[in-house]
């Protein structure tokens, strides 16, 4: 099935039973939803931003201490930060399928056919308030975009059933999957190397003996 068949689908559903191709009356309440959202969005960035910085020097320093178990509680952290930092990015992307429903509200609220990029910012829109509880103006959104495109181009976003639009990048950062142990170690050689290189005591001997000792001790305690 083609991107274009697919697409043309989707619009169907949109503007069938539920759905409505009038000029969208609420795209004002839109236009004022998105901007409070954005707003709030960038709050949510900095707050998480911060998280992740402390987060990661916290485990540098769990690293530095070299004892094994150390190396356990830093996995088990490592972990958190990896979704924190998938927020973070989804966070971002959300941001700008903002811009893009903004900068197309005119052309929104007057047609029923949509170009592929902003069927596409609808949908994961749809998608992310369904997944960020911390967002209600997001939810607000969606209830908006459901009230002009139908109940059915909601749910086949939000179940990410055949024929979506939701952007595969979101969808994969506000559904993260068991973080596996390469994963992990693979962010905490991240750290290491970053906190390492911003530090101008450890000797290059430790320096050197860091990253396989971190190896050496990950796969005892998987």
């Amino acid at each position: 099935m083609g991107l274009s068949y697919m697409f043309d689908s989707i619009l169907g559903l949109m503007m069938g039973a539920g759905g409505s191709s009038r000029p969208w009356r609420k795209a004002s309440n839109c236009k004022r939803l998105i901007k409070k959202l954005k707003i709030r969005l960038a709050n949510q960035k900095s707050r998480k931003n911060v998280m992740i910085r402390q987060s990661r020097a916290d485990i540098a320093q769990l690293l530095l201490i070299n004892r094994r178990q150390q190396y356990h509680a830093a996995l088990t952290r490592v972990e958190q930060v990896y979704k924190d930092e998938c927020r973070l990015s989804a966070y971002e992307q959300l941001d700008g399928f903002c811009d893009c429903i903004h900068d197309n509200l005119c052309y929104i609220s007057r047609h029923s056919k949509l170009s592929v990029e902003v069927l596409e910012a609808l949908s994961s829109l749809i998608f992310g308030a369904s997944r960020c509880g911390e967002l209600p103006e997001l939810h607000s959104l969606r209830n908006l975009f459901r009230q002009h495109f139908g109940q059915k181009f909601e749910i086949i976003n939000v179940k990410l059933l055949p024929g979506n639009a939701v952007n595969s990048r979101l969808a994969h950062t506000l559904n993260p999957a068991f973080v596996t142990h390469h994963v992990k170690l693979q962010l905490l050689q991240e750290i290491q190397n970053e906190y390492t290189m911003r530090s101008a005591s450890p000797s290059q001997e430790q320096t050197c003996n860091f990253i396989p000792e971190i190896k050496k001790a990950c796969f005892i305690i998987n």
